[in-house]
């Protein structure tokens, strides 16, 4: 901790020198006139910010400040003064005898000159060398979340997002040009207003401004050590152009439980199921007089709401932009609340033509309350059970089951769990709160007109509470009669960023920029947790336990220090060079290999610039542009290179350490080598189009190797393996219609991935689960029986043994079947999204489609629910369109025959389970009227507009579970009590859809 200080210090001493040193800087003086005026957009007449300003063929220059306003100082009549603004056609004024001088620039329609945010900086899309896909502010509202990867879906080719539960608040997987690790982190980085490892999920969507996602080595490579699985850059909102605006938005809507394709089936279908089967019945018709129906008792309607305030204005030299969100639902699955505050404060100060401070403040709280009804039990449990006794008291579900060997009936819990989660459910409840603060202060001073030093530092803490109760009363708190949990839990981030901007035309044709930075950052997690027992019924605090029943604490910390350098040059505004560098050093790599270098190179060449091009009339714009690159990825483990010791054995009372992992001086960086090569291009003036070709491979792979008995130890990180990804990546946007009334234009995109594992640890596969990596084979191909349907004569179920020879016979002896690595993956052969919109004056309709194909999903749920009477205590699901059960000889079924207590293990994991994961999904159609000029004169407001929306409205495809979208990018872990991994879909919490109303109103 005192080295972390220690360097902190230091960055921040030598941030103090350099600003120091700029502040000290002594302008130039002369015998000049001083030249003043204003820019103006010549369209809207709204002044224009940070245009840049300077007397051609010398160094002078200046920008316009918050009202548009420039000054500088002119030696001869013969100046010419040059004005451009990225976005805008550049202009010139001799200056002769005038001293006010005026422009009115207008938009550059023609090119790809939109601004898009990139590594520390911005970019003109025309000289872009790198993979950027840009998604602006007004493109993230079509849906209605506390979380902005959601926002994401569909947006840009090559970017996989994927939400693991319909649960309010539920985060959302990113997977960038596939996955680039097999045990090492997957995850893109985020950077926030220029903070690098920011949390993007405590924002909201509503202040964001724009958002690039930045894909191949060349657009990657500045953040080197955490670039390796992309990276997403968030810009949040500033006051722009000297206007005041208020904003105000509400959103208020329902969501209500979407099953999809999945059915279980009611009291009588259950009956008449088991009957066809059941050799010794049990049961009787008295059965049927309970029909519960426990997903009606266990969903309800729930809300959404969302409103939001803004304020965005400049006022002499200070811009500022606040804003304050509240956003509450409640789940579709009942018992869960959601309400999460957001604040922020972007407040920029312009001391001086030369400095400007920046203060980005933020903070959220986010409480879950929840009492929730188990989504479990709503696909498991008979609707032959009731949850309530006749006198209406909820039942335990412990009253004693029905034999089925015996063959009793009679007011018994049939259920095989023998027990009502209702019954706990009158007492027992969890609570969170989350509560984070995020301070970034920096500053920019213009040392010369072509160089800047820019100074970014950002403290960020967040702080976790979270609180159970477990009512004496209930099942789960007899052991212990009753008992209250309490856990704590802390991160602290610090950043520092400081760096020199070069940027200056040589000429006509040459412009280069440059930057050199120093980055440091550290991370600190702290948490602890205590359980006591013996709690008296209602009461919330741990002091009147009769007695701890657990006390559990850790600390993990991380540091890392990087240096980077970028430089970029165009000539004659078609041919782009750049060249990035960066070395990261980190805590979490061995002594010997700490330091990791990272590097880019990419060109471009804007051939319609040539000369023999244009005749090519409606060919507008076309750019080559091409890189190759590395950047790298760092271990799960904070602590991967280091040996370790495990402290949790206890000889006599006395603590006892015994090692568990190996120490590995020379751990280092997992590295990715990419090259891309792309085609932009604008046809017509009408259509959009990019299309990149990329090839990523990842060496040194991170992986936690175990080891031996033996040895003494549980495992080591090593540097073993290697990975390849290669892909394609289509971009379209067209302009379909464009007019004064009515405009309708279409976006769409697509992206192509395919992994191969190229090397593994000594040539060895390694099972995990339900998958096997395997050299030459795709890290997502499933590994597991092979299903070779139903034997028509006996409805017996069927498996494949694969010999050694390559043939391979059938079997119905689930043992006796090979576990094969099949030619079905996980991972989609192609997936995008495509988006339309359509405007009449003051109406619009949009639509946004999402899709993906080729994609297995191991419905894991069918083990339990479609299990040919293996499961007879558990409900079953409705048979899906297509399939059906072998009844008699001859009969070509999908099903094998129903025999109570299963038939031969069907219903053991295997490949007939494994479904298409095919999907088109309808995400969002919204439907909006904003109130004409002539009304908005009349009620002094500068805009209104009302809107209705509904969102994951519709889904088409054969998949028979509740969303194959859940099922695509979840992780390995426990979701409302059903075990799920990447691909799988078991029990799951489904997706909503919602409907709502909303209004925006502008002052």
């Amino acid at each position: 901790m005192k080295k972390t200080c220690k360097n902190l210090s230091r960055v921040l001493s030598i941030a103090l020198v350099l600003v120091l040193f700029a502040a000290t800087a002594v302008a130039q003086s002369g015998n000049k006139k001083t030249i003043t005026g204003i820019v103006t957009d010549a369209a809207s007449g709204e002044t224009i910010i940070g245009a840049n300003l300077w007397i051609k063929g010398t160094t002078i220059g200046t920008t316009t400040d918050f009202n548009g306003k420039y000054s500088i100082e002119s030696e001869k009549e013969s100046d010419v003064l040059v004005v451009s603004f990225i976005g805008y056609q550049s202009q010139e004024i001799t200056v002769a005898n005038q001293t006010l001088i005026d422009f009115k620039l207008e938009s550059d329609t023609e090119s790809l000159d939109e601004v898009v945010i990139v590594a520390y900086g911005t970019q003109k899309k025309s000289n872009l060398t790198g993979s950027v896909a840009s998604v602006k502010g007004d493109k993230l509202k079509d849906v209605t979340t506390p979380r902005v990867e959601n926002l994401l879906q569909g947006k840009a080719s090559g970017v996989y997002v994927s939400t693991a539960s319909g649960q309010p608040g539920s985060k959302a997987k990113i997977r960038i040009r596939g996955k680039g690790s097999l045990s090492s982190e997957v995850d893109p980085l985020w950077v926030v207003d220029g903070v690098v490892g920011a949390d993007g999920s405590a924002i909201s969507p509503n202040e964001i401004e724009n958002i690039s996602i930045l894909k191949d080595a060349s657009a990657t490579a500045l953040y080197g050590s955490r670039g390796a699985n992309g990276v997403i850059i968030v810009t949040t909102k500033t006051a722009k152009k000297g206007r005041e605006v208020l904003t105000v938005n509400a959103n208020y809507g329902v969501n209500i439980l979407s099953l999809g394709n999945f059915e279980v089936m009611n009291s009588q279908e259950l009956y008449d199921y088991h009957k066809s089967w059941n050799t010794k019945p049990w049961f009787s018709e008295k059965l049927l007089e309970t029909d519960t129906d426990w997903f009606d008792l266990g969903t309800q309607t729930g809300t959404v709401q969302n409103y939001n305030m803004s304020y965005s204005g400049t006022s002499g030299k200070v811009s500022t932009f606040i804003m304050g969100d509240y956003y509450t639902e409640t789940g579709s699955v009942k018992g869960y609340d959601l309400d999460k505050y957001t604040m922020r404060v972007n407040l920029d100060y312009k001391v001086n033509d030369k400095l400007t401070l920046k203060t980005k403040l933020s903070g959220f709280v986010r409480t879950t309350d929840s009492k929730q009804h188990s989504v479990y039990a709503m696909y498991h449990y008979l609707p032959w059970d009731s949850p309530y006794n006749l006198d209406g008291s909820v039942r335990k579900g412990d009253e004693g089951t029905a034999s089925l060997e015996n063959g009793t009936d009679g007011d018994f819990w049939i259920g095989r769990d023998g027990s009502n989660y209702m019954y706990n459910l009158q007492w027992n409840w969890s609570q969170s709160r989350n509560v984070g603060g995020d301070v970034n202060m920096g500053l920019e001073y213009k040392i010369a007109p072509f160089l800047t030093f820019e100074s970014t530092n950002n403290y960020n803490y967040k702080h976790y509470f979270g609180e159970s109760y477990t009512d004496a009363r209930s099942t789960s708190g007899e052991s212990d009669k009753g008992s209250l949990s309490n856990s704590h839990s802390s991160v602290t981030k610090r950043f520092t960023n400081q760096m020199l901007k070069f940027n200056k035309s040589f000429g006509d044709d040459h412009v280069l920029t440059a930057l050199a930075g120093y980055e440091y950052t550290d991370y600190k997690y702290e948490s602890t947790s205590a359980v006591g027992k013996g709690i008296p019924q209602g009461t919330e605090v741990l002091n009147v336990a009769a007695e701890p029943k657990s006390v559990k604490g850790t600390k993990l910390e991380w540091a890392m220090e990087s240096y980077l350098f970028n430089t970029n040059y165009i000539f004659k505004n078609r041919y782009m060079a750049q060249f990035s560098f960066r070395r990261d050093g980190s805590s979490r790599f061995g002594e010997n290999k700490r330091f990791g270098n990272f590097f880019t190179v990419s060109g471009g060449w804007s051939v319609h610039e040539e000369s023999f091009m244009e005749d090519l009339h409606w060919l507008n714009t076309l750019k080559v542009r091409a890189s190759y690159g590395s950047v790298g990825n760092m271990p799960t483990s904070y602590y991967g290179a280091y040996g370790l010791y495990a402290i949790n054995r206890h000889y006599v009372g006395i603590p006892a350490a015994f090692p568990s992992q190996l120490e590995n001086k020379d751990l280092t960086w997992e590295k990715s080598y990419m090259s891309n090569f792309a085609i932009d291009a604008r046809l017509f003036n009408r259509v959009n189009l990019s299309i990149d070709l990329y090839d990523k491979n990842t060496s040194d792979l991170l992986y936690y190797v175990p080891l031996t008995s033996i040895t003494g130890v549980e495992g080591q990180w090593q540097n073993v393996g290697e990975l390849n990804n290669r892909g394609i990546e289509i971009s379209l946007n067209t302009d379909i219609v464009r007019g004064d009334d009515f405009n309708w234009d279409f976006d769409f995109n697509i992206g192509f991935n395919k992994n191969e594992i190229k090397e593994m640890y000594n040539g060895q596969p390694q099972i995990i689960g339900k998958k096997k990596y395997t050299e030459g084979h795709d890290m997502n191909e499933w590994f597991m029986r092979e299903w070779a349907g139903v034997d028509e004569a006996t409805g017996a179920p069927l498996w494949y043994i694969h010999n050694e020879d390559g043939t391979k016979e059938t079997t119905s002896d689930y043992a006796s079947a090979t576990r094969e690595l099949l030619d079905k993956s996980s991972a989609p052969d192609f997936f995008g999204g495509f988006s339309t919109s359509l405007s009449y004056k003051n109406i619009s309709l949009s639509a946004n489609f999402g899709y993906a194909y080729g994609n297995y999903i191991y419905h894991s749920a069918r083990e339990t629910f479609d299990s040919d009477g293996g499961y007879p205590t558990f409900n079953n699901m409705k048979m899906h369109d297509g399939w059906s059960r072998w009844e008699n000889p001859g009969d070509k079924a999908t099903h094998p025959k129903a025999i109570e207590g299963g038939n031969n293990q069907a219903y053991k994991p295997s490949s007939r389970y494994l479904e298409d994961g095919s999907y088109l999904k309808l995400r969002n159609v919204t439907l909006s009227y904003n109130l004409p000029e002539s009304v908005l004169e009349k009620i002094k407001l500068n805009s209104v507009k009302f809107f209705v929306t509904g969102e994951n409205l519709y889904t088409w495809t054969d998949f028979s579970g509740t969303d194959p979208e859940v099922a695509v990018v979840g992780e390995t872990g426990n979701n409302s009590g059903a075990y799920y991994s990447e691909g799988t879909a078991g029990a799951l919490y489904p997706m909503s859809r919602k409907f709502l109303f909303g209004v925006n109103v502008q002052f």
